[in-house]
C-alpha cells in the first residue's frame, strides 16, 4: 500500500512540475539562387507572376529588376515520415507548402496551398510533390528528391527580367534557353 501511494504521490509531483505548454522554436529559411550568371547570382526567391499549370499553386522565380515582384520565400522543413524527406512549408499558413509540379520532367517549383487536399484531383501523368526535398546542410543547398530526382534547376526565361525556376530531370526534353543553378537557403531567423 504504500508503495501505491509513493508511486502516486512521484506522479503527481512529475505532472504538477511538467510545464502544460512548451514553446518550440523553429528555424525559418529563405531560397537564393547561386549561379554562375552575375545577373542571377544571389537572387531571392519571391513569387512569380507567371501562373503554374496547376491553379492553386503559383510558380517561383526570381526578378533583376528593384524591387521583386512579390515577397520572398520563406520556409521551414518538416520531416515527412513516408519520403524521409523534407517538406517545406511556409510560416505564414501550415497549409502551404513549396512544392514540384508539372509534367514530362520540368516541373515548376512552386507554392502551393493544401497539397494534401489536392493530391486526389491531380491529372494522370502530373507530378505534384511537396514531400521529397533534400537538404544538403553542408552545401546549403535544396534538391528535389522524389521519383524525377535525377535532374537540375534550371532558371526559365519568363519575361525581359523575370525567371522561373524549374527542376529539369534528365528525361525532359526543351529547346527553350534555360541557365543551370543551385537553390540555396540562407537561415532567416529562429521563431
Amino acid at each position: 500500500m504504500k508503495l501505491q501511494a509513493f508511486t502516486l504521490s512521484l506522479l503527481a509531483s512529475a505532472g504538477l512540475a511538467t510545464p502544460s505548454r512548451r514553446d518550440i522554436s523553429r528555424a525559418v529559411y529563405t531560397l537564393r539562387l547561386s549561379s554562375t550568371v552575375e545577373s542571377l547570382n544571389g537572387l531571392y526567391l519571391t513569387t512569380n507572376a507567371k501562373p503554374s499549370s496547376n491553379p492553386n499553386a503559383t510558380t517561383l522565380g526570381v526578378s533583376t529588376s528593384t524591387p521583386a515582384a512579390g515577397p520572398t520565400i520563406k520556409f521551414y522543413p518538416v520531416l515527412n515520415p513516408s519520403t524521409q524527406l523534407s517538406e517545406l512549408r511556409t510560416p505564414s499558413s501550415s497549409d502551404t507548402a513549396l512544392a514540384v509540379v508539372g509534367t514530362n520532367g520540368l516541373l515548376d517549383f512552386a507554392r502551393l496551398a493544401d497539397p494534401a487536399g489536392q493530391a486526389g484531383s491531380v491529372p494522370k501523368g502530373t507530378t505534384v510533390d511537396w514531400t521529397s526535398f533534400r537538404l544538403d546542410e553542408a552545401a546549403g543547398t535544396v534538391g528535389y528528391g522524389g521519383k524525377d530526382a535525377k535532374g537540375r534547376w534550371v532558371a526559365f526565361p519568363v519575361s525581359e527580367k523575370a525567371w522561373a525556376v524549374k527542376w529539369k530531370d534528365v528525361s525532359a526534353w526543351t529547346t527553350q534557353n534555360y541557365l543551370p543553378v543551385q537553390v540555396v537557403y540562407e537561415l532567416v531567423k529562429d521563431e
